[in-house]
């Protein structure tokens, strides 16, 4: 009987994680097409999803929001892995440049391929607050410091005001978006330059 038991219960927990997926997907559609601050009502309307559906697999809207940010942390990290991979057999710091031009580019990408879905993640609950776990943009620091070797204070700090510069100057660009790469270029060398003399990879 427990077995049974178990089984009905994997099938219906992979029932429900297929089921936020698409919704997720149709609401990513959605907010790319009609704006980042639609409400949970109009969000409803445009995917043809009852509310109550919305709020039983998100919560609210900042559930909602916070699930989006956790696919977008989820695009920069396979982007991060795939940096690391392709300069594996690189020099130390060739390799923790890579890591941050990789991050920088999965960002200016997003942002690029579709702001609205940018801005609807960049305003998740607890985005940015030092003492926090979790959220957006801290999860990002925290990758990008362990890939760059960082670690104690210096990661915190350095890492922190990273993210924060990259978010500040990727929101400055949307407002007349050109040549995405040459701008993804120029604010990694700018931040490589700003990296503290005492991390873990080789000079």
């Amino acid at each position: 009987m427990k077995s049974i038991t178990d089984g009905r219960s994997t099938r219906w927990q992979k029932h429900r994680d297929e089921r936020r997926r698409e919704l997720l997907r149709s609401v990513r559609l959605v907010v790319d097409e009609y704006g980042d601050d639609m409400s949970m009502e109009q969000i409803s309307d445009a995917t043809g999803t009852s509310k109550s559906v919305l709020y039983r697999y998100f919560t609210d809207r900042a559930g909602l929001q916070a699930a989006m940010g956790e696919w977008a942390m989820g695009v920069i990290v396979r982007s991060l892995d795939e940096a690391a991979a392709a300069s594996a057999k690189g020099e130390g710091s060739a390799a923790a440049q890579e890591s941050l031009a990789a991050m920088i580019r999965a960002f200016v990408t997003l942002a690029a391929n579709s702001p609205n879905v940018y801005r609807f993640c960049d305003t998740a609950v607890n985005r940015f607050a030092p003492e926090e776990t979790g959220g957006f943009f801290n999860s990002i620091a925290g990758q990008l410091a362990e890939r760059l070797g960082l670690s104690g204070e210096q990661a915190r700090l350095w890492s922190a005001g990273a993210i924060g510069f990259v978010r500040a100057a990727t929101e400055t660009w949307l407002s007349r978006p050109d040549r995405p790469e040459e701008f993804a270029t120029t604010i990694t060398h700018w931040l490589w330059a700003t990296l503290p003399e005492q991390r873990g990879v080789e000079q």
